[in-house]
């Protein structure tokens, strides 16, 4: 879903303001570095006219007084495209250096990328793994809007004005990748609503873990543990996949000054003409927005879908008999709160477990609960928010709500039927069957 926060945003904290040096290429290492950290980031877009990621055009600036202070002892490669027309640069965050990439990614003629093109994010990955070789790759993302994408660039064409890297297109390029023999240890996600089970089990397929939150991102915990994890990585650069999973989200503070601002969210997701959520009156209610994060082993993802799977088959079988008794079952769920037509998946079948009869979809709701259980690496969060367990899907509320839903707003090429997810399970079937009266 739709966040007004960055990644990068993490280095704000660092006052000092300087400019980054041109350099060339410098000749490639002995041996492979530990690690490198690859940041594909959606910084050409002003956020609906709410909140320019692009700072004002004061980024890229911000980010070499950063990275100055910071001096990662790792490469931090990251492709930044700014709000301004042939501004696009690589830049090399851990020596404080523009990269000239000889037109390998960055067209020479307009010095200008497109974030939603997969040949864009193709590219920049394998020139990235080609000229800063390591033994573990961690690949940055952000600005996630559910099933739809990620990553709007508000300088390329599209139906709202800007293109967006649609999960097909993720996957595209992300296979491209694989193709050239590269492994991605672990993906990360700056961003709202990453974990929907619809996008989440593409990005599963490309990396040994995924990170990112359920609800909602803040943004005193981006000021603060960015910096805190490429220091720690520094200091830790034998770190395995697992335990750099394990603590980003450890890294993740919890009670924050941002707690209290971050409820205003939804009434300016509501209010703001030019949003997703614009007119959305269920963004009115008075709900508490706190903050999470998981970890997800991306084999173990891949698991939960034979389980909705069989969830999808159970409620097809049920419907006929008791379609009060699951409309019931969905109202009670755990919603995310700036798209309530996402579900936590796991209280859901809480829901379904207490309202319905029959062992059909009783056992489906245990074995998918178990194998969302199984899926969770790691995860913090509030103690009271117990109704949260790390994956959402879309399940909407009434009849009306269900024909938006399924389309992408940024690409009417792109359903909710073409999703990978859809291709293997039936919970696409179900939906359309519960809504067709």
């Amino acid at each position: 879903m739709k966040t007004r926060r960055r990644f990068l945003l993490g280095f704000l904290f660092l006052l000092p303001v300087c400019s980054f040096r041109p350099a060339l290429l410098q000749p490639l290492p002995a041996e492979p570095y530990p690690w490198t950290i690859i940041l594909y980031f959606g910084v050409d877009n002003v956020q609906f006219g709410a909140f320019p990621t692009d700072l004002w055009g004061l980024t890229d600036n911000l980010l070499a007084g950063g990275s100055s202070l910071l001096k990662p002892k790792i490469p931090v490669v990251m492709l930044y495209d700014g709000t301004k027309l042939g501004d696009s640069k690589i830049i090399e965050l851990s020596t404080r250096r523009v990269v000239d990439d000889r037109g390998e990614v960055i067209p020479p003629d307009t010095h200008e990328v497109n974030y939603g093109d997969p040949e864009t994010m193709a590219r920049f990955i394998l020139w990235a793994t080609r000229h800063y070789p390591a033994r573990h790759y961690l690949l940055g993302l952000c600005h996630h809007y559910g099933w739809v994408g990620y990553n709007t660039d508000e300088r390329s064409p599209g139906p709202r004005g800007m293109d967006i890297l649609t999960v097909a297109e993720h996957g595209r390029a992300m296979d491209q990748v694989k193709a050239a023999g590269l492994h991605l240890d672990v993906i990360w996600f700056e961003a709202c609503s990453i974990t929907m089970l619809e996008s989440l089990y593409r990005y599963a397929q490309d990396a040994d873990f995924v990170v990112g939150n359920e609800d909602t991102i803040d943004f005193f915990e981006l000021v603060t543990r960015a910096g805190r994890m490429l220091r720690w990585l520094s200091h830790n650069p034998q770190a395995s996949p697992r335990m750099v999973a394990e603590r980003l989200v450890k890294d993740t503070p919890l009670l924050t000054p941002a707690l209290v601002s971050n409820q205003l969210t939804p009434l300016a997701f509501s209010l703001n003409p030019r949003s997703p959520g614009h007119g959305q009156r269920e963004l009115l209610k008075l709900r508490l927005w706190l903050p999470t994060q998981f970890a997800f082993s991306g084999p173990e993802v891949l698991k939960t879908a034979p389980a909705l799977d069989r969830l999808a088959l159970a409620l097809l079988e049920a419907l006929p008999g008791q379609r009060d008794a699951i409309l019931s079952a969905r109202r009670q769920a755990r919603e995310y709160t700036l798209s309530p037509e996402y579900v936590d998946l796991v209280d859901l079948c809480d829901q379904l477990e207490r309202r319905l009869t029959g062992d059909g979809v009783k056992s489906a709701c245990q074995e998918l609960g178990s194998a969302v259980s199984r899926a969770v690496a790691f995860e913090k969060k509030f103690g009271a928010d117990h109704r949260r367990h790390g994956i959402l899907i879309l399940f909407p509320r009434t009849p009306a709500q269900y024909p938006p839903a399924i389309l992408n707003p940024f690409d009417p090429s792109d359903h909710y039927s073409d999703l990978a997810l859809s291709h293997d399970t039936h919970w696409d079937e179900f939906l359309a069957e519960l809504f067709s009266r």
